[in-house]
């Protein structure tokens, strides 16, 4: 299971940013537009990912914030 910090998301003024825990970018990509419903936000130019690999975790949405003003 791969730990996902995709920073630059979820924007309101300012950038937000998700926790999601996945076996692939394929299904971490899924989980975030299930729960959030916004493709444009996870694939766009500016959404930066750290992955941290091998993490003992549950698949599925971590934490989240959304940017605020």
């Amino acid at each position: 299971m791969n730990l996902y910090i995709i920073n630059e998301v979820l924007c309101d003024y300012t950038p937000g940013m998700c926790v999601i825990a996945a076996e692939s970018m394929a299904q971490c990509r899924k989980f975030f537009i299930d729960e959030f419903c916004d493709a444009d936000d996870f694939d766009h130019v500016d959404t930066k990912f750290t992955i941290i690999n091998g993490v003992d975790c549950e698949p599925g949405i971590v934490s989240y914030v959304y940017g605020g003003g």
